[in-house]
């Protein structure tokens, strides 16, 4: 049963890797244009290095998944359940934000 449980979180937590490439390279292509501008001041920070943005947005996060993945069975039922809340959450908010990039390139493809 654990087992069934980490391997489902694990795919949840690729797919929320994969969200984050995805709004990084979304976010890369309308700051390109010219008509939009990064939200997050943290991001704004390393978002016009090209380079840096690819460190950070996806190498650093995809080592850090790849270890929790790796280590997640020695976690209990209970730690599980809170890790599930944490990565449905995240889910949620970068479904958010990839549904705002779609409205943007909506908006832009109009002008």
């Amino acid at each position: 049963m654990v087992k069934t449980i980490c391997n489902k979180l694990v795919q949840k937590l690729y797919f929320v890797y994969f969200l984050n490439v995805v709004d990084w390279v979304c976010t890369v292509l309308l700051l390109d244009t010219g008509m939009f501008y990064e939200a997050n001041p943290i991001a704004r920070t390393f978002i016009s290095s090209i380079w840096l943005g690819f460190l950070l947005k996806c190498v650093v996060p995809f080592v850090v998944v790849f270890g929790v993945s790796r280590y997640m069975h020695i976690l209990g039922i209970n730690e599980l359940r809170f890790v599930d809340m944490l990565i449905c959450f995240a889910l949620t908010v970068y479904l958010a934000i990839t549904i705002d990039h779609i409205v943007n390139f909506t908006i832009l493809l109009q002008y």
